[in-house]
């Protein structure tokens, strides 16, 4: 690793399950700046009035979600710690129900994401699940980034779909979009399985991975 204007980013790859799912994006950043700051990371710094270490997110979570391949970057002003020391550190100063997993240099840009997997436990049948999935046309209303809402055709951008029971009713597993063009997250694909079935369905997702435009686990 080498330290280039002064700084190098740090990719960690982290859980957030349990009770953590209901921490909102703007607190999980606060924690995690508390997280670092008692690990004792040379953390780097911005420069101006109000410095503050550079701390980003890749995707945030869905609040109620959980995750298994959550992704902050944190910029470091030195290279003297290894990745295992970082991920070791940060463990012992985490919350309950958040644990780093892996750290790395980072590579890919946040521009080159482009997909989430999710496992979504959901309280239908899977015989109820494979009808809605086998439509010839699958539309959700999804809200605008400029106020209102637009239909958006979800069937063409589910992948690996897989279907199986389980003991809340039946589990689906499915690569969804997750980038600058079109993110689809999986309550949209849950509103939409409701509006199928007559009735609120009840759901629990968790996020198994990222991965790149290409396919490749995005790190």
């Amino acid at each position: 690793m080498s330290v280039a204007n002064g700084f190098y980013t740090v990719r960690l790859v982290f859980s957030k399950t349990g009770r953590a799912r209901y921490i909102s994006h703007l607190d999980l950043n606060r924690a995690m700046t508390r997280v670092l700051r008692r690990a004792g990371i040379p953390l780097w710094y911005t420069e101006g009035f109000n410095r503050h270490p550079y701390i980003t997110f890749t995707a945030p979570l869905s609040l109620g979600n959980e995750s298994l391949c959550e992704r902050m970057d944190f910029r470091l002003t030195d290279d003297t710690l290894s990745m295992e020391e970082i991920v070791d550190r940060v463990n012992r100063a985490m919350p309950e129900g958040l644990k780093a997993l892996r750290a790395a240099e980072a590579v890919k840009k946040i521009c080159h994401l482009g997909f989430s997997r999710y496992r979504i436990d959901l309280d239908c049948t899977v015989e109820q699940l494979n009808a809605f999935l086998e439509q010839p046309q699958i539309s959700a209303e999804k809200r605008a980034k400029k106020g209102g809402t637009k239909t958006v055709e979800l069937k063409p951008h589910l992948s690996d779909v897989m279907t199986e029971v389980s003991e809340k009713g039946c589990t689906l597993t499915v690569t969804l979009p997750c980038g600058n063009d079109l993110t689809i997250n999986p309550t949209l694909l849950v509103s939409a399985i409701s509006d199928f079935c007559g009735r609120e369905i009840a759901a629990d997702a968790l996020r198994l991975e990222l991965y790149d435009t290409t396919g490749g686990v995005f790190m």
